[in-house]
């Protein structure tokens, strides 16, 4: 290891050091954890600020394992931005739950730097070792709540899940190692030539593949994320639908295209019919959830089937637009979704204990708290898809590419299947404006300064995407132009 190793990893070095700030604080602290969420947010946003003063690097470090490039700066940018929204958005749900302990942000961030290290690598040992650090945070984090029983079968599903997905995908690299002697991505699509991939790589190919798509959420490797939203706090159900889903999509991008170039044909056809088994089940089944917890975890499958759609063009089209096109999407969608979350989780901690995040509880709740449904109106309008929102120039952008590769059908399905997706964001709207409650619940209307912070960061970043997208397209573009690190 070697000095300008270190000089890659520096954001992660600082979350690092922010986990056993965290952890050694917590010792000599009582009641008021405060202290906890400031150290935090200052680690994890002075991480996103190192990694923006990194922009121009342009390096790989660890022999090339892991590279710093625009690409890394992204990722680690948006994922600074969803750990310190998810801190701000959980001092009081875990005050509220009697669960206010330092491990809670010491695993949050841990999280962080396994998607930051997921998103900069280049090398399959790398990658899987970045992974395995997110995963078994996350595992912890989905039972945080070990004394309830759908915390711990939320942890437990979550937790049989990813070590399925992983031993699978576990296999698959060891058979690409076994038949090209390289784990590097560079060095696999050097091994393999331009000839086509053998019937024992396209195995392992597609095993690692469906690992992934474990991690994505995408059908039928889906049926762990209901359950594991609906039992983990709700602001880590938030994170896991945004931080983790974005580094997986990153790392698919990136492993597809710098390594099996010259299957490019071959793997998207396979992205595509993912994509379309996704949209469409993530969405009919959305349709019928009278969870609002259980419906946005439908909602983010049929969400990832979108973005599928996208890694489908890239090796269907055999050019990187849609790349820049799917970067958009996943900053859009990660404030668009926190957000929701944000507010589910500011609503939960201002109603009494029986509210369970039903559907029939919402009605009335906007004369009763008109600003937090009105947050909520906006970001459920950005996740269907109307003009003026993050999620409009997130779809736009990405149907936009899908009709670019010659996938006009798909982007028309696409299409059909966001509008089938209004009748589930647009009835929770109908239901906290113009439905009678059928039991007033007493809201207390008190929040703190972390959680207005964090919805009105979410509100503005929606918008502001909406409007005026042009600068994220710019970055988005500078990402995928250094794929090959």
């Amino acid at each position: 290891m070697q000095a300008h190793d270190l000089i890659s990893i520096l954001p992660e070095l600082l979350l690092l050091v922010t986990a056993c700030a965290v952890l050694l604080i917590d010792t000599f602290l009582k009641k008021d954890k405060t202290a906890l969420v400031a150290v935090s947010v200052t680690g994890l946003l002075a991480s996103g600020v190192i990694s923006l003063a990194l922009v121009g690097q342009d390096r790989v470090a660890f022999s090339g394992m892991l590279a710093l490039n625009s690409w890394a700066v992204f990722f680690n940018v948006l994922f600074a931005f969803a750990g310190a929204l998810t801190v701000l958005m959980s001092s009081d749900y875990l005050e509220a739950h009697k669960r206010h302990m330092g491990e809670y942000y010491v695993l949050l961030v841990f999280a962080v730097i396994g998607i930051d290290l997921m998103a900069a690598s280049r090398d399959l040992i790398s990658f899987y070792v970045s992974l395995e650090l997110m995963a078994i945070s996350s595992y912890i984090l989905a039972g945080f709540f070990r004394y309830r029983s759908k915390s711990t079968e939320a942890s437990i599903k979550y937790f049989l899940s990813g070590v399925f997905a992983s031993a699978i995908m576990l296999y698959g690299i060891s058979l690409i190692y076994g038949l090209t002697g390289a784990t590097n991505f560079a060095a696999i699509a050097t091994r393999v030539g331009d000839g086509k991939l053998t019937s024992g790589l396209i195995l392992a190919v597609l095993l690692v593949a469906i690992g992934l798509a474990f991690k994505v959420s995408a059908v039928p490797f889906h049926f762990w994320t209901p359950d594991a939203y609906q039992g983990a706090p709700t602001p880590i159900a938030g994170f896991f639908s945004v931080g983790p889903k974005a580094a997986a999509f990153s790392v698919i991008v990136a492993a597809f295209v710098v390594a099996f170039p010259q299957s490019a044909r071959e793997w998207g056809v396979f992205f595509i019919v993912l994509s379309v088994i996704t949209m469409v089940i993530g969405n009919l089944f959305g349709l019928v959830q009278t969870n609002i917890k259980r419906m946005l975890a439908y909602s983010s499958i049929a969400h990832a089937g979108y973005l599928l759609a996208a890694v489908g063009a890239i090796g269907f089209s055999g050019n990187l637009y849609p790349g820049v096109t799917l970067f958009i999407y996943l900053a859009a969608y990660t404030f668009m979704n926190l957000g929701a979350f944000g507010v589910l989780t500011y609503l939960k901690g201002q109603l009494p204990d029986k509210f369970d995040y039903s559907l029939k509880q919402f009605a009335g709740l906007g004369r009763r708290s008109p600003w937090a449904c009105s947050l909520l109106s906006l970001f459920l309008l950005s996740l269907t898809g109307i003009p003026g929102t993050a999620g409009f120039i997130g779809k736009f952008y990405v149907f936009g590419s899908v009709v670019n590769a010659h996938l006009t059908w798909l982007a028309v399905l696409g299409v059909i299947l966001s509008a089938v997706s209004a009748y589930y964001y647009l009835r929770v709207i109908i239901y906290m404006f113009f439905k009678e409650p059928e039991e007033e619940l007493e809201i207390r209307h008190s929040i703190s300064g972390g959680m207005a912070a964090a919805l009105t960061l979410c509100a503005t970043a929606t918008i502001v995407i909406g409007l005026l997208p042009s600068w994220l397209y710019d970055a988005a573009a500078r990402a995928i132009g250094t794929i090959s690190g």
